[in-house]
């Protein structure tokens, strides 16, 4: 950056939706989220429109490479965190991580309904509430956003 205000240097584009699951209703991917672990670096991202298909996506990359590289990227071909109605929760997305006190665990924080009707837009509805759960890891490194079943 040439300053706080200032970028310099190239725009990389690193996802665009091209899945059928990021696109009903919306082509959206938005709200990107950043974890680092395990050596590799993690961004969820949102996806399509906010109302039960709203869903989050993964993109990854090894942490040693270039990141402004766009061909060492990889991405999830399905969703990795998506509505689950025996949970009341509906269109979860635009989250962010946090630790726990203790270090030791990555918590999600992010946005869901707890029905899924909705009357009017969708955008316009004001019941997304605020939850949290741990993160739980895969043995290979990846976060297993669905592994805890409650929220």
């Amino acid at each position: 950056m040439k300053n706080a205000t200032t970028l310099t240097g190239p725009e990389i584009i690193l996802t665009e939706p091209e899945f059928s699951w990021e696109r009903e209703k919306y082509n959206v991917n938005e709200g990107p989220a950043v974890i680092k672990k395990n050596g590799k670096i993690f961004v969820t991202y949102s996806a399509s429109a906010t109302n039960h298909n709203y869903c989050m996506g993964l993109l990854w990359i090894d942490e040693n490479t270039d990141l402004l590289n766009t061909a060492n990227w990889h991405k999830a071909p399905a969703p990795v965190f998506y509505t689950n109605e025996e949970l009341k929760r509906f269109g979860p997305g635009h989250n962010s991580f946090t630790t726990s006190e203790d270090g030791k665990s990555t918590i999600m924080i992010y946005h869901a309904r707890d029905y899924k009707e909705i009357q009017g837009h969708e955008l316009s509805d004001k019941n997304r509430a605020t939850r949290a759960r741990v993160v739980e890891w895969t043995k290979s490194g990846f976060p297993d956003f669905m592994q805890n079943k409650n929220d």
